[in-house]
């Protein structure tokens, strides 16, 4: 997904995702309005409120991952029976497989189990919810205050700011630039761009700007080792990034122990994604690493909630329960439809 926002274009963003950013401007727009202009505080407002709309998904997960857990000996009894991996004909072992595959089928069936529940969703929600907030952190002037018509001269107005800071490098990110040069571009913003700079819309990327500044850190610019404090925001999106990936295998293993060799061959991603976090919020605004630095601990908050209300064992015996119950009723059924 950090792809996504190291190549997202300098102007108004990614066509396809206009409509998101315009969606995500709007409610960012009334947040801040509600809180005083504290952009970092609507931004833990939005990810809460989002977390919480995923809820219901992440605990039909859980039981769904605590239903495989218990059919796991099961599934091993059907597998040892038929020992694919110890068949050396392809042919045989052709066989055998089809054999595997068609009694675990009868096994979900009869246990009313679909793994394919467990499903990407929550995923390609937080994905779309990533994206919205690529829109508003790096486009704010078109989709938070408004300016909408700012990306058809994007590449006047690009080529007076460099010329302005007196850089030869290209502006990748021309809004975050605005931003972070404000009190040096307003001037010729201003003048040569009146009709988009307006006095409304000046007044309103001041206040805008000011709601930027989180104890005394400028989180419109890049972190960099040199620049001091601030690169405590990378440092704790990596941490928090590995204490989220830590619970979340944590968990696992408590729902599914038979996975847990498996679970061994994981580690190394487990260690690979905070480290290239940590790389990447290097790269972003320290903006971006403050959002993933809320995200990863709502995201622990949440984990460990849906653990304490929903623990493996608990759920495994209310299944088992329910699958007693489901099965007597079926038989009873039977029996009145043979009589």
């Amino acid at each position: 997904m950090t792809d996504f926002i190291l190549l997202a274009p300098a102007a108004t963003g990614i066509g396809i995702f206009k409509p998101l950013y315009w969606l995500f401007g709007v409610c960012m727009d009334f947040l801040m309005s509600l809180v005083g202009n504290q952009y970092f505080i609507a931004i833990v407002i939005f990810t809460i409120a989002t977390r919480l709309i995923l809820l219901p998904i992440n605990i039909r997960q859980q039981k769904t991952a605590a239903k495989s857990a218990r059919l796991q000996p099961k599934i091993q009894k059907i597998q040892k029976k038929y020992n694919v991996q110890g068949i050396s004909d392809p042919r045989e072992r052709q066989k055998a497989q089809q054999k595997v595959n068609e009694e675990m089928q009868a096994l979900y069936a009869r246990e009313g189990h679909n793994p394919m529940q467990m499903g990407c969703g929550p995923m390609i929600f937080q994905m779309v919810f990533l994206m919205g907030i690529v829109g508003i952190i790096y486009y704010p002037l078109s989709y938070v205050i408004g300016m909408n018509t700012l990306g058809d001269f994007s590449a006047d107005i690009q080529s007076l700011v460099q010329s302005t800071l007196g850089s030869d490098k290209p502006v990748t990110y021309l809004q975050l630039t605005i931003l972070e040069n404000w009190d040096s571009l307003k001037g010729v913003l201003s003048a040569n761009f009146a009709d988009i700079f307006t006095p409304e819309k000046c007044s309103a990327i001041e206040a805008y700007r000011g709601g930027l500044y989180l104890l005394g850190l400028d989180m419109t610019a890049v972190p960099h080792w040199k620049d001091g404090i601030i690169v405590i925001v990378p440092i704790l999106s990596g941490l928090t990034s590995l204490a989220s990936s830590f619970v979340s295998t944590r968990i696992q293993k408590k729902n599914n122990p038979a996975m847990a060799q498996q679970m061994k061959q994981m580690n190394f991603m487990m260690l690979m994604m905070p480290l290239f976090s940590l790389y990447i919020a290097f790269k972003v605004p320290a903006a971006v690493g403050f959002y993933w630095i809320v995200s990863n601990l709502i995201i622990i908050i949440q984990q460990l909630f849906i653990a304490k209300i929903f623990p493996p064992k608990k759920s495994q015996a209310k299944l088992m329960l329910e699958n007693t119950i489901y099965r007597r009723s079926r038989e009873e059924n039977i029996k009145k439809i043979k009589n």
